[in-house]
């Protein structure tokens, strides 16, 4: 590691911690299922950017997530087979994150989901890391192989 990148990395933190001690961090926050404009959050962008404090139970907001979902089975007119964007505020880092930007990928009984963090105010707006959208069709299919086999 140079020495740029260990002053890049102090300096990350100390921003992080005073957000942490005091500035509350800002995310959007909306969700596609009853805001269609959310999954690709361009039209009305400022609308969705909240500055986050605390949540009900007294968590300090420290994070921003963006959740793509993917519902796989057609559960009538109010619950139909689709593409979904969850984003929020978040205080509470998942153990499967290695670095800041991480995303990881979570399934269930008929969704599909990347789940990504992030610290910087207004983080949350991106679409999936060009990586990461490669190597979703690959998680999926691991998926379905191990559910197989």
């Amino acid at each position: 590691m140079n020495v740029f990148s260990r002053k890049l990395r102090v300096v990350r933190r100390a921003v992080y911690l005073i957000r942490v001690q005091g500035l509350a961090i800002k995310c959007y926050v909306c969700n596609s299922h009853s805001h269609d404009d959310c999954k690709a959050l361009e039209t009305k962008k400022g609308d969705y950017l909240e500055e986050c404090g605390d949540d009900p139970q007294g968590h300090k907001y420290t994070l921003c997530r963006k959740i793509d979902m993917y519902l796989d089975m057609d559960f009538g007119p109010l619950h139909p087979a689709e593409r979904r964007v969850h984003r929020a505020c978040g205080f509470k880092e998942s153990e499967e994150v290695v670095d800041e930007k991480d995303c990881y990928y979570k399934s269930g009984y008929n969704t599909r989901s990347w789940v990504c963090s992030c610290k910087d105010d207004g983080c949350n707006s991106a679409t999936l890391p060009s990586t990461t959208a490669l190597l979703l069709p690959l998680a999926a299919l691991t998926a379905v192989l191990r559910g197989i086999y």
